[in-house]
């Protein structure tokens, strides 16, 4: 069998696998932090909604802005379509849902099924709350957390598989050791390096080497200091100078945040008093990658600089011109 039909294999705890195959539930809760596969199991919903011949309608709603709006759309959800079809209500933010529009979606759930299809999307999703320890139970909860440099290889391995590659174990290495564990930026990696390297190619170190700029990692290590020096000039710099380069913005966005994250754990772990040696092993990351990203900040300041990326990556994927929000966001970073 050749490499571009076999099966990627699955890495470890990956549910996406179980979604596909399985059949179709009427209500889904996706959450966690690894955004990138809370946003693919998602987008393997929709697929398999459109998959049916006919049109699918499907909408969304903002659990921390239109609330008010969830018990009429779920009444939508209810009712046969117009024309037929599968529907599809996405509830995005669904923590910030209060208990009582919470509990009003629990009521609802027993008669989802007849076309209709719920999905809830968090990114921490309480299981004491009832309506995720109900999704718990039911066992149409799936978490994606935080993926660690270990766990991202195996994802290198299976994007790699995926567009029709053999990758050997050191060129996923020393992709993750220059793109970091980010999982949307490593998906759009491999891309490239696939391209690099032609049709069912096995990738090797050299073609990764060739593709994935190692001074891309360098500068947004150096932008990264910049933000944990509060330096405007240096960041909006280098910010521009990665777009000259040919960055693209949505990248950028998410291989800075991919550092902040990682910054954010060690300097969690730094303020509790864990030996760096624990805190390689715990992270997976190495001990010269420790000592670059240790003690880049206050963790608060890292979270709301998160927080501002979140919004980031939503302002790019809209049509506002992207190098000015992108400098309104390191200014808003940086701010004093």
């Amino acid at each position: 069998m050749s490499p571009a039909r076999r099966p990627p294999p699955a890495p470890v705890g990956d549910p996406l696998a179980a979604l596909a195959k399985g059949p179709l539930r009427p209500c889904y809760l996706f959450h966690g932090e690894e955004t990138y596969l809370v946003e693919r199991a998602l987008a393997l919903v929709r697929e398999r909604l459109a998959s049916s011949g006919r049109p699918a309608t499907i909408s969304t709603l903002w659990g921390d802005t239109d609330a008010e709006r969830v018990g009429a759309a779920l009444e939508d959800l209810l009712s046969p379509p117009l024309f037929g079809g599968p529907q599809g209500l996405v509830i995005r933010r669904a923590e910030a849902l209060r208990d009582s529009e919470q509990e009003a979606i629990l009521a609802r759930l027993p008669a989802l099924g007849a076309g209709g299809t719920l999905i809830l999307v968090a990114g921490k999703a309480d299981p004491r709350r009832r309506l995720f320890g109900a999704c718990a139970r039911d066992r149409v909860a799936m978490a994606f957390p935080r993926v660690d440099e270990r766990g991202a290889q195996a994802w290198v391995v299976r994007f790699a598989r995926e567009r029709g590659h053999d990758i050997v174990p050191a060129a996923a290495q020393e992709l993750v050791d220059r793109s970091g564990p980010d999982l949307g930026v490593l998906a759009s990696d491999v891309e490239k390096v696939s391209l690099y390297a032609g049709t069912g190619a096995r990738i090797q170190p050299a073609h990764v080497r060739a593709v994935v700029s190692a001074a891309r990692a360098h500068q947004t290590y150096e932008l990264t200091d910049c933000l944990a020096a509060r330096d405007r000039a240096g960041a909006i710099r280098l910010l521009r100078t990665l777009l000259v380069e040919g960055e693209p913005p949505i990248r950028a966005a998410a291989f800075l945040a991919a550092h902040l994250r990682r910054a954010l754990h060690v300097a969690e772990l730094e303020g509790r008093g864990v030996a760096p040696e624990t805190i390689t092993a715990q992270l997976g990351i190495s001990p010269w990658l420790l000592r670059k990203i240790g003690r880049r900040g206050d963790p608060r300041r890292l979270e709301a600089a998160l927080g501002v990326l979140r919004r980031l990556d939503l302002e790019l994927k809209s049509s506002r011109p992207a190098d000015a929000v992108f400098e309104a966001a390191l200014l808003e970073m940086t701010g004093r």
